[in-house]
Protein backbone atom coordinates (compact mmCIF):
# COMPACT_ATOMS: atom_id res chain seq x y z
CA UNK A 1 0.00 0.00 0.00
CA UNK A 2 1.51 3.68 -0.72
CA UNK A 3 1.55 6.12 1.39
CA UNK A 4 -0.95 8.30 -0.35
CA UNK A 5 -3.91 5.50 -0.51
CA UNK A 6 -2.83 5.26 3.55
CA UNK A 7 -3.74 9.11 4.18
CA UNK A 8 -6.34 8.83 1.69
CA UNK A 9 -7.66 5.74 3.90
CA UNK A 10 -6.79 7.83 7.52
CA UNK A 11 -8.93 10.51 6.12
CA UNK A 12 -11.90 8.51 5.64
CA UNK A 13 -11.61 7.47 8.94
CA UNK A 14 -11.03 10.64 10.63
CA UNK A 15 -14.14 12.19 8.83
CA UNK A 16 -16.49 8.92 9.89
CA UNK A 17 -15.07 9.74 13.56
CA UNK A 18 -15.48 13.82 13.66
CA UNK A 19 -18.88 13.62 12.07
CA UNK A 20 -20.15 11.40 14.92
CA UNK A 21 -19.32 14.58 17.83
CA UNK A 22 -22.28 16.47 18.10
CA UNK A 23 -22.29 19.95 17.21
CA UNK A 24 -19.40 19.65 14.99
CA UNK A 25 -19.51 20.00 11.35
CA UNK A 26 -17.57 18.24 8.98
CA UNK A 27 -17.29 18.50 5.16
CA UNK A 28 -17.78 14.95 3.35
CA UNK A 29 -14.70 13.28 1.69
CA UNK A 30 -15.43 14.56 -1.53
CA UNK A 31 -15.59 17.94 -0.55
CA UNK A 32 -12.26 17.82 1.63
CA UNK A 33 -10.80 15.93 -1.14
CA UNK A 34 -11.24 18.46 -3.82
CA UNK A 35 -8.34 20.66 -1.78
CA UNK A 36 -6.05 18.13 -1.80
CA UNK A 37 -2.49 19.00 -3.21
CA UNK A 38 -3.93 22.38 -3.66
CA UNK A 39 -2.07 25.27 -3.30
CA UNK A 40 -5.20 27.64 -1.72
CA UNK A 41 -4.25 29.78 1.71
CA UNK A 42 -5.88 28.16 4.82
CA UNK A 43 -9.00 30.79 5.11
CA UNK A 44 -9.62 30.11 1.40
CA UNK A 45 -10.67 26.63 1.64
CA UNK A 46 -12.09 27.10 5.21
CA UNK A 47 -14.62 29.62 3.95
CA UNK A 48 -15.40 27.57 0.91
CA UNK A 49 -16.02 24.23 2.75
CA UNK A 50 -17.79 26.90 5.78
CA UNK A 51 -15.59 25.84 8.47
CA UNK A 52 -13.47 27.50 11.43
CA UNK A 53 -11.08 24.73 12.12
CA UNK A 54 -8.66 22.43 9.38
CA UNK A 55 -7.29 19.48 10.43
CA UNK A 56 -4.55 18.21 8.16
CA UNK A 57 -1.21 16.10 8.63
CA UNK A 58 1.19 13.91 7.46
CA UNK A 59 2.12 9.89 6.90
CA UNK A 60 5.34 8.45 7.01
CA UNK A 61 6.68 5.18 6.74
CA UNK A 62 9.90 3.32 7.59
CA UNK A 63 10.29 -0.23 7.82
CA UNK A 64 7.98 -1.60 8.95
CA UNK A 65 6.71 1.56 11.20
CA UNK A 66 4.39 4.13 10.28
CA UNK A 67 4.18 7.20 11.61
CA UNK A 68 0.70 9.85 11.47
CA UNK A 69 1.38 13.57 12.40
CA UNK A 70 -2.18 15.44 13.06
CA UNK A 71 -2.52 18.76 13.46
CA UNK A 72 -5.65 21.12 13.98
CA UNK A 73 -5.66 24.65 12.89
CA UNK A 74 -7.48 27.75 13.39
CA UNK A 75 -9.01 28.70 10.13
CA UNK A 76 -9.17 32.48 11.00
CA UNK A 77 -5.48 32.58 11.97
CA UNK A 78 -3.22 29.62 10.35
CA UNK A 79 -2.12 29.03 14.35
CA UNK A 80 -1.74 25.55 15.70
CA UNK A 81 -4.44 24.72 18.67
CA UNK A 82 -3.35 20.66 18.63
CA UNK A 83 -0.73 18.71 17.35
CA UNK A 84 0.16 14.76 17.60
CA UNK A 85 2.07 12.34 16.60
CA UNK A 86 1.41 8.65 16.41
CA UNK A 87 4.05 6.16 15.69
CA UNK A 88 2.33 2.30 15.09
CA UNK A 89 3.76 -0.75 13.38
CA UNK A 90 3.10 -1.07 10.32
CA UNK A 91 0.93 -4.63 10.53
CA UNK A 92 -2.61 -3.88 10.28
CA UNK A 93 -4.31 -1.33 8.51
CA UNK A 94 -7.32 -0.70 9.48
CA UNK A 95 -6.51 -1.15 13.00
CA UNK A 96 -3.75 1.34 13.46
CA UNK A 97 -6.52 4.28 11.34
CA UNK A 98 -9.25 2.94 13.25
CA UNK A 99 -6.66 4.12 16.48
CA UNK A 100 -5.63 6.94 15.20
CA UNK A 101 -8.71 8.16 14.69
CA UNK A 102 -10.20 7.37 17.82
CA UNK A 103 -7.41 8.92 19.24
CA UNK A 104 -7.21 12.16 17.69
CA UNK A 105 -10.88 12.66 17.72
CA UNK A 106 -10.83 12.46 21.89
CA UNK A 107 -8.05 15.07 21.66
CA UNK A 108 -9.89 17.34 19.28
CA UNK A 109 -12.63 17.25 21.29
CA UNK A 110 -11.00 18.64 24.22
CA UNK A 111 -9.04 21.05 22.05
CA UNK A 112 -12.11 22.52 20.24
CA UNK A 113 -13.92 23.00 23.84
CA UNK A 114 -11.24 25.37 24.54
CA UNK A 115 -11.17 27.41 21.21
CA UNK A 116 -14.39 30.20 20.49
CA UNK A 117 -15.53 28.79 17.03
CA UNK A 118 -15.66 31.43 14.02
CA UNK A 119 -18.66 31.31 11.84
Amino acid sequence: MKQGEFADGMTEELIDKLSKVSGLRVPSPTASFYYKDKELALPGIARALGVAYILDGSVRKSGNRVRVAVRLVRADNGYVIWSETYDRPFNDILMIQDDIADKATGALKIAIEGQSPQP
